[in-house]
């Protein structure tokens, strides 16, 4: 794995699946959306063109060959976690006038058919989010990075107001996925606990780390993830999930010392 292609992102919840609905949910193609713009009254525009946006954003993911893999669902249900839809009863009356305008322009783009120029997509995010406020996280695809196949992904994400980045896991499970950090959750005490006794000192790197899947010959370690972080210092360590959510130490390396596992220093005491 290219550990350089791994930045990260803003904050995302790690156990939400799916998000709000949509009055345009069912229709699965921006070209189809697009076509049925006359038809559009004005009180259903705001879920439109969030639909639209969202349609647009998933469909480019899905056109990089890398990415082809994931199911289309998954993509638009990951931009909307990343997208969050933006209520107008949220927006000042200096961002509805923002919006009004970008609205005007809007009509004028798709009477042409002119559906997924940069000018249409920039009034598109100019109407769902006018304020600018909302839509600051940046993921780019040529750095989504597969793990395991058709399993995991990493993915690059910048916040573009403080230049943070972060690195995430994408974990698929069929039509599911879920957001984690690559960092196990300080709620996590146990896991703690294990590394605070063989490395008190230890700092997680802010790359990416190597994920391996268990021996598929083993049933009792086939579904488990070994996360390996990448070492910036001397020390090092491994660990393992199967759900994403409790995490378990598995080896650890010293400062100039050998992998040692967790299980024999535990036997030792």
């Amino acid at each position: 794995m290219k550990r350089n292609t791994l930045l990260l992102i803003a904050v995302f919840s790690a156990n939400i699946f799916f998000g709000q609905s949509n009055k345009f949910e069912d229709i699965n193609t921006s070209k189809k959306l697009a076509i049925s713009y006359r038809s559009i009254k004005d009180k259903d525009k705001e879920d439109y063109f969030q639909q639209y946006f969202w349609l647009v954003k998933a469909e480019q993911l899905k056109a990089y060959p890398h990415l082809a893999k994931i199911k289309s669902n998954v993509l638009y249900q990951f931009v909307k976690e990343i997208y969050p839809e933006n209520p107008t009863k949220k927006l000042t009356k200096e961002e509805q006038a923002l919006r009004k305008n970008s609205e005007l322009a809007l009509e004028q783009l798709f009477l042409k058919k002119d559906y997924t120029s940069q000018l249409t997509m920039d009034n598109v995010i100019s109407y769902v989010d006018p304020s600018k406020k909302l839509y600051f996280t940046e993921v780019n695809p040529e750095k989504i990075s597969e793990i395991v196949p058709k399993q995991l992904y990493s993915f690059t994400s910048l916040d573009k107001r403080t230049k943070n980045e972060k690195s995430y896991f994408l974990w698929i499970d069929e039509d599911k996925f879920r957001i984690m950090s690559t960092v196990p959750p300080t709620e996590d005490k146990k896991f703690y606990q294990s590394l605070e006794e063989v490395l008190p000192n230890y700092k997680f790197s802010s790359f990416a780390p190597e994920v391996k899947k268990g021996n598929k010959a083993d049933k009792n370690d086939a579904d488990y993830f070994y996360i390996t972080p990448f070492q910036e210092g001397n020390e090092n360590i491994q660990y393992r999930t199967d759900d994403f959510k409790k995490f378990e130490l598995v080896k650890y390396k010293e400062a100039g010392g050998a992998w040692e596992l967790y299980d024999k220093k535990k036997k030792k005491k």
